[in-house]
């Protein structure tokens, strides 16, 4: 049975704070990765968009969805991956080392990397799976222009060995607008024959107009799917709508639908072309579907564990709601854009 729970605002701990993102200044943090550092009064560009993030309209507010839709699941997914790749290899090694004579002293560097294997196999699977398990149905951000600020809900989650075994609470947090900061920020990765970049749209909170510690950050929309381009047109979105009473939704845009599905077979149809899907599929991915079917004994099992994760995921989703002077602050939600 799925537990609701009815958020109220939680000052983070100094301990949390320090797991998290730290509290330290700004100038005395990691820098290497920033693109750009917007400017609230400054254009970010011609395109504004939101990018189908939003998923309620209020009177003077605009509220995104927190959890990209189609991506529960995933996550469970890739630790499920990590851990048989790194148990594969730790099990490799240890075979080798049982099958060989010993080699006295040297022995201890196989039987290291043994050990490294399975616990890093062990530390991805697990920490994946609770990111899935029990995740809130969504961790919302609202931009609110009438009080200049920004609500949030959100899962508290912390890193390392100690923090995947702690309580990872759900939490609310209220900021003032003016001492919320934007970043288009960039990560690089390499497969080792290819080079990508990672995009995201980071938000930074200051401590107070005279103090410019950082004591929180959040994101908006999901960095596997924002782009250099997107970046920062999602930004000059919240910015035109927060700073000069620009429209909740971009010219040609709708509000997106993020009604959770109703049951197993709704999740396997959200994870691929299944059913009904599969015309529509082919009709505006052809080239997509065509290497699905020619790589379908790898592409169907990795799509069917998708959506069995992502019926798990929504199975323990614990609904959430808005503290009652949220609610009283941005009214009731409207169909209609401005």
């Amino acid at each position: 049975m799925k537990k609701k729970l009815n958020i109220e605002p939680v000052s983070p701990t100094d301990e949390e704070k320090s797991m998290v993102n730290g509290s330290v200044p700004r100038s005395e943090r990691e820098t290497s990765g920033i693109v750009s550092r917007y400017k609230k009064y400054q254009s970010a560009g011609t395109a504004s968009i939101s990018f189908g993030l939003i998923k309620k309209n209020y009177e003077n507010a605009i509220e995104y969805t927190g959890i990209a839709k189609g991506t529960r699941g995933v996550l469970m997914l890739t630790g499920l991956l990590a851990a048989c790749f790194t148990f594969w290899g730790g099990q490799d090694i240890l075979f080798r080392m049982l099958n060989r004579e010993s080699d006295g002293l040297f022995d201890v560097i196989p039987v290291v990397a043994v050990i490294a294997c399975f616990a890093i196999g062990s530390y991805m699977g697990i920490k994946y799976t609770r990111f899935e398990l029990f995740r809130p149905e969504d961790e919302p951000t609202i931009f609110d222009r009438k009080n200049r600020k920004v609500y949030r809900i959100f899962r508290e989650t912390y890193s390392g060995w100690r923090g995947l075994f702690l309580p990872w609470p759900l939490k609310s947090a209220e900021y003032d607008w003016d001492l919320v900061d934007a970043e288009h920020q960039a990560a690089v990765t390499t497969t080792g024959s290819t080079v990508n970049r990672i995009h995201a749209l980071i938000f930074l909170v200051r401590k107070s107009a005279d103090d410019p510690t950082i004591v929180d950050s959040f994101t908006i929309g999901n960095s596997m799917q924002m782009g250099e381009v997107t970046v920062p047109a999602v930004w000059e979105h919240i910015r035109r709508f927060m700073e000069e009473d620009g429209p909740h939704l971009a010219p040609g845009e709708v509000l997106q639908s993020f009604d959770p599905p109703k049951g197993f077979l709704q999740c396997m149809a959200a994870t691929g072309p299944y059913g009904k899907n599969f015309r529509s599929w082919w009709r505006d991915h052809p080239l997509l579907m065509v290497m699905g079917l020619v790589f379908f004994p790898i592409v169907f099992p990795l799509m069917t564990l998708v959506g069995i994760f992502s019926w798990l995921s929504y199975k323990t989703a614990i609904p959430i709601k808005w503290s009652a002077a949220v609610l009283a602050a941005v009214g009731p939600a409207v169909k209609q854009t401005k």
